[in-house]
């Protein structure tokens, strides 16, 4: 009998050898379909999650540094005038889905990529619930397994706040967990697509994806042409749009070779740092209950060749986490968020981990007094009393969950006030006759996108030298105010919300539209710095 993720060539074996309860559908092989219960549950899901992403839209919203590129990019390919040099790395997903999102206009772009984005968060969400109590089966173990899942998983560092602010790596954790279990259901081809879907996110997905790919092609004839058709698409997607852009096809493998302060590249041992950095922010609980869950799944393939699901979902989260350490030793960043997919499949796996100890409880409890409701019951109250014990852990969690809102109020408000001082130093128009347009690092693409030009065309680094327009804020509250003002000849024009605009006109006829202001003293009095609630724009 031939086993991967637990399937077998036998469908009406496919359960037990898995280790698996299928909730909400028949049991399928490797070439079934899945049970309808199971498909419509997915598309109410999805809805689901739609809906609520877009009534969080309500609230303060604002795309971060790297989807403002995104934006920038999508619209510039709808006015064939890609420029992709000065960004961040290319990905031809978020791209692909800007594309029709800038046909709306500059206001709904980012709100349309923000409804996605927040979606696919939403959706790894209920991905992690739906694996996690598949895979323990029905009854309350498998509701806890879900539940604690999601838990772990919507409590991971910074996932909120990235997920929030339209960076993709949730997106990424959804379309993992989804094609993993379209694979479970037998629907290989989805998975498939789903799995290119994810390569089109990060570059990481490619082995894994080449050695699925691999497999199905002497696995499922059927699909040959369609995986030829994939290996086909990944770099033309990737690498033509770059050359196209930038004139350089690895550009995106250059950018990211380049990693801000604090990176793990910048280590002693980075690969080592990496896998370090992830262990010190997956709290204990959930280191315990992913070892507990392995452990079980351990024992149970010796003994009967079961729960190869927990185990490939273990193998897959390590050799994320090894590729990603390895190409951090090799100079890329290494950035905790390229860890999603390790952390989508050990929430996962905590969540199976906490289950396997409850079900423990009960099933010794009822061995020993007879009685199923006592093993229930006894379950339940060492449950309690479990979480009691972490409400620490739990505490510091939620604490969290108020200077997350305090940061995507402040970074919301440089958004919607942003426009407010454009306009008020006499529009994008005036201020580009300026000269050279400035503004901190972190704002540049957000201030391209405000004015309507290329995002290399808003400088950040180096000494800032008139003439020019200056974009000065404060990236956080109580941070200092960029860009660095050097050069003495910028005056203050004017300011507005959580900007200064800052202009040193040319010297030519045609620097006389620039906004100017008489010379006043070089002291700044600071941008008030508490976040406020700003209405969405």
């Amino acid at each position: 009998m031939r086993v991967l993720g637990g399937q077998t060539r036998a469908p009406e074996r496919a359960p037990e050898a898995s280790g698996v309860t299928h909730a909400g559908s028949s049991p399928v092989g490797a070439g079934g379909a899945p049970g309808r219960p199971r498909t419509l549950a997915m598309r109410w899901i999805l809805l689901a999650c739609l809906a609520i992403a877009a009534v969080t839209l309500l609230f303060p919203s604002t795309p971060t540094y790297d989807p403002w590129a995104w934006l920038l990019w999508g619209r510039e390919i709808t006015h064939l005038d890609l420029v992709t040099k000065g960004g961040p790395s290319w990905k031809p997903l978020p791209v692909m889905f800007n594309i029709p999102f800038s046909l709306f206009g500059a206001d709904a772009e980012p709100y349309l990529w923000l409804w996605v984005a927040r979606a696919g968060a939403l959706l790894s969400l209920a991905l992690a619930f739906r694996l996690a109590r598949r895979i323990v089966g029905r009854g309350p173990a498998g509701v806890i397994a879900g539940v604690f899942a999601a838990a772990f998983l919507l409590t991971t560092y910074q996932y909120v706040r990235d997920s929030m602010l339209g960076n993709s790596e949730a997106l990424l954790a959804a379309l993992f967990l989804w094609g993993f279990e379209r694979h479970l259901d037998g629907r290989r081809d989805h998975a498939l697509y789903l799995g290119l879907a994810a390569a089109l996110l990060r570059p990481e997905v490619w082995p894994f994806l080449g050695l699925y790919g691999l497999w199905l092609f002497f696995r499922n004839p059927e699909l040959r042409l369609r995986l030829v058709l994939v290996a086909l698409a990944i770099p033309v997607l990737w690498f033509g749009p770059e050359l196209w852009g930038s004139g350089q096809p690895f550009r995106a493998s250059s950018r990211a070779t380049n990693p801000n302060p604090g990176s793990a590249a910048f280590a002693d041992h980075p690969g080592l740092e990496v896998v370090r950095r992830f262990l010190a922010r997956a709290v204990i609980p959930l280191q315990a209950a992913t070892l507990v869950a392995v452990g079980y799944a351990a024992l149970a393939w010796r003994r009967r060749r079961a729960e190869a699901i927990t185990l490939w979902l273990f193998a897959i989260g390590v050799s994320w986490i090894g590729l990603v350490a390895f190409m951090t030793e090799r100079g890329y960043a290494g950035n905790q968020r390229y860890l999603v997919v390790t952390t989508a499949a050990i929430c996962v796996l905590g969540g199976i981990g906490v289950a396997r100890v409850f079900a423990a409880v009960q099933s010794a409890v009822a061995n020993r007094t007879g009685s199923a409701r006592t093993g229930l019951r006894v379950a339940s109250a060492v449950f309690v009393v479990g979480v009691l014990a972490l409400s620490p852990v739990i505490k510091n969690k939620v604490d969290n969950v108020s200077s997350t809102l305090d940061e995507l109020r402040y970074e919301a408000s440089l958004w919607h006030t942003l426009p407010d001082v454009i306009d008020k130093a006499g529009g994008p128009r005036r201020l580009l006759a300026c000269g050279s347009v400035y503004s901190g690092p972190f704002q540049t693409q957000m201030v391209a996108y405000q004015l309507g030009v290329h995002g290399i065309e808003v400088g950040a680094l180096g000494p800032l030298p008139a003439p020019g327009v200056m974009f000065r804020t404060h990236t956080v509250p109580r941070g200092p105010l960029v860009a660095q003002l050097k050069d003495k000849r910028f005056r203050e024009v004017t300011r507005a919300g959580r900007w200064q605009v800052w202009t040193a006109p040319r010297a030519d006829a045609r620097g006389r539209s620039c906004p100017t202001s008489a010379p006043r003293a070089p002291r700044v009095k600071p941008i008030a710095s508490t976040p406020e609630l700003t209405s969405s724009r």
